[in-house]
C-alpha cells in the first residue's frame, strides 16, 4: 500500500486523504480534483508557493470537477460545488504542506511520470515550485 503522510491508497487504487480532520476538506479537492496529474499537483504548489512569496499575488482560482479553490496571500479556500456546507480556509502553509505530501504520494505512486513532469513543468515556466524543498530529480 502506498502511503506517506496524508495519503494512501484506497480501495479502488485511488488516494484517499488520511490526515488531520481540520485538514480534511483541503484533503478532498487534492484527491477528488487534482487526483494523481503531477502537472496539476505541481501548478498549485507553484501558486501557493508565490502567492506566499509575494503580498501582491493576485488571487487565482482553480476549479476542478467538484471544487473551486482560491490561492491569496491570505490563504486558501476551497469550495465544493455540489455540498454547500463543504467549504474551508487554509493558511497558505497548511496547504504548502498538504500539496507537497500529495506530491510525495504521487512520487510513490508514479515515480517516472512524476519525475517526466516535473522537468516539463520547469521546462515550461522556467522554475522548479520544489526547489530547494526536495531534491526529485536524478542529477
Amino acid at each position: 500500500m502506498i502511503r506517506t503522510k496524508y495519503y494512501e491508497e484506497g480501495a479502488f487504487g485511488v488516494p484517499s486523504f488520511s490526515g488531520p480532520a481540520e485538514l480534511n476538506i483541503l484533503g478532498q479537492w487534492v484527491t477528488a480534483d487534482i487526483q494523481l496529474s503531477p502537472l496539476s499537483v505541481l501548478e498549485a504548489i507553484d501558486l501557493v508557493a508565490e502567492a506566499k512569496a509575494n503580498p501582491r499575488f493576485t488571487p487565482e482560482d482553480l476549479d476542478g470537477n467538484a471544487h473551486t479553490v482560491t490561492i491569496s496571500p491570505q490563504g486558501v479556500r476551497v469550495e465544493n460545488y455540489f455540498v454547500e456546507h463543504v467549504q474551508g480556509e487554509y493558511t497558505l502553509d497548511d496547504a504548502f504542506r498538504v500539496l507537497v505530501d500529495f506530491w510525495d504520494y504521487c512520487c510513490m505512486a508514479n515515480p517516472q511520470k512524476a519525475d517526466s513532469r516535473r522537468r516539463e513543468y520547469v521546462a515550461e515556466y522556467g522554475r522548479d515550485p520544489l526547489a530547494g524543498i526536495r531534491d526529485y530529480l536524478e542529477a
